[in-house]
């Protein structure tokens, strides 16, 4: 069989996020008492104005179709768990530790982290909106229709992480660790980037024209090449 010959894309074809998950399907959601918080699972729930020391989820404990607004947890523990059809709005969780979880159709808006541990994680169909993100770890993580829009990271640690489709539109990153990234449809235009580590990992993203220009004294020296006057 003859091999099939890849035509190269052209300008502007990068392929953005792709999201299926409806919130409005949660609307129907009979708030719950903050009090029983985490006692009948999380299945189909709802919760307002939660405040704990801690959450902690097992290894395959499952969070579906749930809705939280103004939750407030010191620390979440979520390592092997799976986050499903659920929407998190005004969080404010200074640690996170969510190792080998998976997140599939999630909505974060209006919230703060501090650190999140994720690596190793399978994120698809996930929308960050407004929120102030710390240190976010995910390193050797498989990324799937991801946005990040009008955020604050300090750093996101992509080292060894594969990602499809995901944007970054309107938001700040001060680092960005793309070491050994495999990158395809990573749009990074709507991103203002104030250090990129391991620039030979943005291999497949795209970017602006302006950010090209500043980031060619690193493409330069990457290259061996000596540029002077």
């Amino acid at each position: 069989m003859a091999g099939r010959t890849r035509t190269p894309r052209g300008r502007g074809e990068t392929q953005a996020p792709r999201f299926d998950f409806d919130e409005s399907v949660l609307s129907d959601l009979a708030p719950r008492d903050p009090s029983e918080f985490g006692s009948t699972g999380f299945e189909g729930l709802s919760y307002t104005d939660v405040v704990r020391d801690a959450w902690e989820l097992g290894v395959g404990d499952t969070v579906e179709a749930c809705r939280f607004e103004g939750l407030e947890v010191a620390a979440w523990g979520f390592r092997g768990a799976r986050l499903v059809e659920s929407v998190f709005v005004g969080a404010n969780i200074p640690v996170a530790s969510g190792a080998r979880s998976d997140w599939r159709d999630v909505e974060v808006r209006d919230s703060r982290f501090g650190s999140v541990e994720a690596y190793d994680t399978g994120w698809r169909g996930i929308r960050f909106t407004r929120c102030k993100l710390g240190y976010v770890n995910l390193r050797a993580a498989e990324l799937l229709d991801v946005a990040f829009v009008d955020c604050t990271i300090d750093e996101i640690d992509l080292l060894d992480a594969s990602a499809r489709r995901v944007a970054f539109e309107a938001t700040r990153i001060a680092t960005l660790n793309a070491s050994g990234a495999r990158l395809t449809d990573v749009d990074l235009r709507g991103a203002d980037i104030g250090q990129v580590v391991g620039m030979v990992g943005l291999r497949g993203a795209t970017i602006s024209a302006e950010q090209l220009q500043l980031m060619a004294p690193a493409l330069a020296d990457l290259a061996g090449i000596v540029v002077e006057s």
